[in-house]
């Protein structure tokens, strides 16, 4: 059964918006966290890139955004589909951007897993191809 406050309408137009916007939405979604939020990714967080590192507060995901826009540009973030159970809001969809620095592309499956309370995300989990990830970084 669905939480009342999960905000399903508010990441979908979140979702919508950084596509058109190319990523450039960023306090849009920073405004869907709690001050303390758990954001990770599939990605190690000892990998020796500024993106895969755990962060704990909305003022280090916005860090997180600030990195992502320095080093990537978005190509296309296409949404398939939108699950929603208890408390927890799935996105699914790809991801493709070129690696500023190396000018390498990646276009990855992509599926998100946001956790609400009290109608705020406290977190957030991306998961993608690490191995897509680390060829476009120069990282392998």
């Amino acid at each position: 059964m669905l939480d009342a406050d999960l905000p399903i309408d508010r990441v979908t137009e979140a979702y919508r918006t950084w596509r058109e916007s190319r990523g450039h939405n960023v306090d849009e979604i920073i405004d869907m966290m709690a001050d303390e939020i758990e954001m990770g990714s599939v990605l190690d967080p000892g990998l020796p890139d500024d993106l895969a590192a755990d962060r704990k507060t909305r003022e280090e995901a916005r860090q997180y955004f600030e990195i992502l826009s320095r080093d990537w540009e978005m190509i296309d973030y296409p949404q398939e589909k939108i699950v929603a159970d208890g408390d927890t809001v799935v996105w699914i969809g790809r991801c493709h951007w070129r690696h500023k620095p190396t000018g390498r592309e990646i276009n990855s499956p992509k599926v998100d897993i946001w956790t609400f309370r009290d109608g705020k995300a406290v977190k957030f989990m991306e998961m993608f191809d690490s191995l897509g990830f680390a060829a476009t970084t120069g990282l392998i």
